[in-house]
């Protein structure tokens, strides 16, 4: 059995099987046939293929593709349960999509044209299937497909794409790989061994154990692919959810067909240009224009309200986190326009739209602003119109939507947040984070929206426990409203989020590697250890805000009145303040611990004793806290009735307050050094900011000065901008004239330099050389002419050194005359710049001229038979033609056709008064009768005939016989 039914049996056995959708439009049925034929019938797949058919169509497309293999073909039913090693075929007129491996049909609620069939079921597969949704794109026109590839990646399934070399339409197979998410561009023969090799591998089935995957994946591995992303890209992705990291990774080591991680490790150092690969996979932005459309319009509802509630000098300030190629952003953008068209002031307020994510060349994509024209399925045509522009098969954001939103590559969890927003939109995103990462940034996200500003997540995500901060308004499609208050500082205290801070169970990855489980005696003893033998003790930032308690400290610590604060500062009884404030500052100055022993403190009628100290934690992950611990060392005793001394007592008070005295002279010294250091920083911040005042005074003139510069620059613009609209307008309608002006006078026309190199030509020269498009810019003497022979090359170097206009008649080898004008082609300068040639069809002059010879012949040998002097003349009275009589009669040896008039010789030869009168007649086309003159006594009768078309009297010839009497 070979290696391809091996692998093939062994994908059907699996639980589940792989559905694979084939996504082609015109030409795709030769690939069909191509992939078919070399797909074996037990691959354990089932196959969907989705066509775009005419919805008239009533085709045998089943029982063509049952031609080329022996898996059963149906046309789709709608609620069928699809199976596997079978071929199900879109019906005409109908939408396709699945639910539970079901295929369902759906009525078409775009006209057609609109419609986007292919994108549409690879939206359902994905969400339908995951993991195991295969899309190819095969041939066809427009961009179909494209939007559903994007679907497929992010739910991790696997894209091919047909090699736009083997389609015979590229338009979709190239939308498909400009997404650069195909796994294989391959010829569709080629596709069904590498599909079966790919599904089959260890990694990705079902069958392997717990163990044999832990083998494969191999913790230390994972560690050193996330380093190498690292040390590559710049960006930890430690924080990611490791699932969707591993999955991840486990289709690059099945696309490789690599044994396990320890040789895609390998992999990766000896190809650096794979990590970037890796890097693409795992920041896949999978968006679209007006994802979840009823979402959309519930946030126009939400934000509309907002928005009506601002003042009017306020700006409406939104941060699209996550925004992948630009969709969210602009379909955001576009919603906030549609609000503003019922603005009832007439003054907008400014809206400014940060659009950010990690991913540099998803930005780019989004700063261009060009989408292909499968959104037609997901914006409408009122938005397409007024939003956008379509040129070549693409639509372009129009300028106007454009420059409202600031484009920008922002790392989430390293980079500080936009602040005082009225919407922050930050749609599945969140998902690929840790729990703990999303605990960590919903407090950012509160900390950067406005009070009552809204929060718009994807349908999958939430804010946890975090409803002291967010109020939900639209619970279905998540859009939270922010409550007003600030978040703790102790949840946004390690912001930004470093890899390094982070506890070790956010830093592993592996699932193999699990916490030793403690023993229950060892916890029950720490447990008594903390509660029991340790003093009470708190733990508190720079600030005083405290981050974690020990012990009871209820005895020396209570909540203040007014806004709850976690602040040992304000938390701390009145006995204790001060001393607590001295030692805090004395531990920060000295970095050494400070303790302070038997401090009074009244516990009801009674006193207590506690002793406090302070010290800075030398951990790095505790750096820059401070841990406060709380002796108690129980009640003050009184005094025995049985002393034998009554001054003791007044000793002891004496002492109580010597020792208070000491305490505060201490706290004075302690606040006096705390107000010269304050008072030293503010005299030197205070120079600094004069001197920055000084500075941003210099700059702001600086600015005012460019400002103006750059005004009256952007004026010169203008007006240059203006000409220059102008001069290629009026070039324009110059190009158009000239072209139409050389299209109707059906001369063929072209263009050289003084190097005989083609500069143009019009369409008629096509008739004349063999010359295409790309001959522009070789010489006219590298291109096969359609003449009998080539007299052009001298003749043009003749006109381009002499300066003068030149004219052949030329024949072709289909015999047509053509007469060549040859002319020194003249710039606007007097310069010569090479020539000009024209070539006009004489065909017809020259049949009429070989015509005329022949009927010249023919009258000559006509007159020549008659004994009377005859001759023929034109209607200007110039001879054509005489017999010999003629000649002998009156002499005429040196005879030239056309160079003698009859009047001249008649006036030579008879000198008769009456004579001229005739001729005129004879030349206005009017018969005389016979006249009669006389030369040298002998009479000669002349008789005109006209011949010709009667119509044309004036062009008729005249038939003259001279008769002597």
């Amino acid at each position: 059995m070979s290696k391809r039914s091996n692998d093939s049996a062994k994908l059907q056995k699996s639980r589940s099987f792989p559905v694979v959708c084939l996504g082609g439009s015109a030409g795709a049925f030769a690939a069909f046939e191509k992939f078919f034929t070399h797909m074996p019938s037990d691959s354990g797949m089932a196959f969907v293929i989705v066509m775009h058919l005419d919805p008239n169509h009533k085709g045998q497309i089943a029982e063509l593709i049952r031609n080329f293999t022996s898996m059963p073909v149906h046309e789709a039913l709608d609620g069928v349960q699809i199976e596997p090693n079978h071929i199900y075929i879109i019906p005409p007129n109908k939408d396709i999509g699945i639910h539970n491996r079901k295929l369902l049909l759906l009525n078409i609620t775009k006209p057609h044209g609109y419609r986007q069939p292919i994108d549409y079921f690879l939206q359902s597969l994905a969400d339908d299937q995951w993991n195991k949704a295969v899309g190819i794109i095969f041939s066809g026109m427009g961009s179909d497909g494209e939007t559903g590839v994007r679907m497929i990646k992010e739910k991790l399934g696997m894209v091919m794409v047909q090699d736009p070399e083997t389609a015979q339409y590229n338009s979709m197979p190239l939308a498909a790989i400009d997404t650069n998410l195909a796994d294989y561009v391959l010829a569709p023969e080629e596709m069904p061994i590498k599909l079966i090799q790919y599904l089959n591998h260890p990694v990705l089935t079902e069958d392997p154990s717990d163990q044999a995957r832990s083998e494969i994946r191999n913790a230390h591995s994972v560690q050193k692919i996330l380093m190498l992303l690292r040390s590559h890209t710049g960006h930890d992705f430690s924080l990611y959810k490791k699932s969707t990291i591993l999955r991840r990774i486990d289709r690059r080591v099945a696309y490789h067909q690599l044994p396990d991680y320890v040789q895609y490790v390998n992999y990766l150092r000896e190809n650096p240009q794979e990590i970037d690969v890796l890097f693409n996979e795992l920041l896949i932005g999978v968006t679209k224009f007006f994802r979840d459309s009823a979402a959309h319009d519930a946030l126009k509802i939400k934000l509309g309200g907002l928005i009506r509630n601002k003042e009017n000098s306020e700006p409406i300030r939104v941060w699209i986190a996550g925004c992948s190629t630009g969709e969210e952003a602009y379909s955001v953008a576009m919603v906030i326009i549609e609000i503003l068209d019922s603005w009832p002031q007439k003054k907008l307020p400014k809206v400014q739209i940060f659009a950010t994510d990690l991913d540099a060349d998803a930005i780019e994509h989004a700063r261009t602003g060009v989408y292909h024209s499968n959104i037609v399925a997901d914006v409408t045509p009122e938005r397409l119109e007024r939003f956008f522009t379509y040129t070549d098969a693409s639509y372009t954001i129009k300028k106007d939507l454009r420059e409202m939103i600031v484009f920008a590559q922002h790392n989430l969890i390293k980079d500080a947040p936009f602040t005082k927003l009225d919407l922050l939109c930050c749609r599945n995103v969140m998902i690929y984070l840790t729990t703990e990462l999303q605990k960590k940034i919903i407090p950012v996200f509160h900390y950067a929206l406005r009070n009552k500003g809204l929060m718009f997540l994807g349908p999958a995500e939430t804010i946890g426990g975090f409803t002291d901060m967010f109020v939900s308004v639209e619970p279905k499609w998540k859009i939270f409203e922010a409550k007003e208050g600030k978040p703790a500082i102790n949840k946004m205290i390690d912001f930004p989020f470093h890899v390094a801070r982070q506890p070790t169970s956010i830093l592993r990855i592996e699932d193999n590697e699990k916490s030793m489980p403690k023993l229950p005696i060892v916890e029950a003893y720490n447990k008594i250890l903390l509660e029991y033998y340790t003093p009470a003790s708190v733990l508190i930032n720079d600030k005083g805000d405290i981050l974690f308690t020990n012990g009871k400290t209820g005895r020396y610590l209570e909540l203040p009145s007014g806004e709850a604060v976690m602040n040992v500062h304000k938390m701390a009884r009145e006995e204790l303040k001060y001393v607590l404030g001295n030692i805090i500052h004395q531990a920060r100055t000295q970095k050494t611990p400070i303790k302070v022993n038997n401090i009074k403190i009244k516990d009801g009628s009674q006193t207590r004793l506690v002793n406090l100290q302070a010290a800075l934690m030398n951990e790095s992950a505790l750096s820059s806290l401070m841990l406060i611990a709380f002796e108690d060392m129980g009640m003050v005793k009184k005094a025995s009735r049985r002393t034998d001394s009554e001054n003791s007592l007044p000793d002891k008070a004496v002492g109580d307050l010597e020792k208070e005295l000491f305490y505060t002279k201490q706290q004075l010294h302690s606040t006096i050094e705390q107000m010269e250091t304050s008072l030293e920083e503010l005299k030197s911040t205070n120079e600094e900011l004069q001197s920055t005042n000084e500075e941003l005074q210099s700059t702001n003139e600086e600015s005012l000065t460019t400002k103006e510069e750059m005004q009256s620059l952007n004026e010169e613009l203008m007006t240059v901008n203006m000409q220059y609209q102008s001069k290629a307008e009026e070039l324009t309608r110059l190009n158009n004239d000239m072209k139409n002006l050389l299209d109707s006078t059906e001369i063929g026309t072209i263009f050289l330099n003084n190097d005989l190199e083609i500069l143009r030509y019009t369409p008629q020269i096509s008739k004349l050389f063999n010359i295409i498009p790309i001959d522009v810019g070789r010489s006219l003497s590298h291109v096969v002419s359609n003449f009998d022979y080539d007299v052009l090359e001298s003749n043009i170097l003749e006109v381009i050194d002499r300066l003068l206009i030149k004219e052949i008649e030329i024949k072709t080898k289909a015999n047509d005359w053509y007469r060549v004008r040859i002319m020194p082609y003249r710039t606007l300068d007097n310069f010569i710049s090479g020539a000009v040639l024209t070539f006009t069809l004489i065909t017809s002059y020259k049949e009429m001229e070989y015509e005329l010879k022949a009927l010249k012949k023919y009258t000559t040998g006509m007159i020549n038979k008659t004994d009377q002097p005859t001759v023929i003349l034109n209607w200007k009275l110039d001879i054509l033609n005489v017999n010999h009589s003629f000649e002998q009669a009156f002499h005429i040896n040196d005879y030239t056709e056309g160079q003698l008039n009859f009047i001249q010789f008649a006036e030579n030869t008879w000198k008769d008064a009456l004579l001229p009168a005739v001729l005129e007649q004879w030349s206005a086309g009017k018969n005389t009768p016979p006249v009669i003159v006389n030369n040298r006594g002998v009479n000669y009768q002349i008789t005109a005939e006209h011949i010709g078309e009667e119509n044309v009297n004036e062009r008729q010839l005249i038939l003259v016989t001279i008769k002597q009497q």
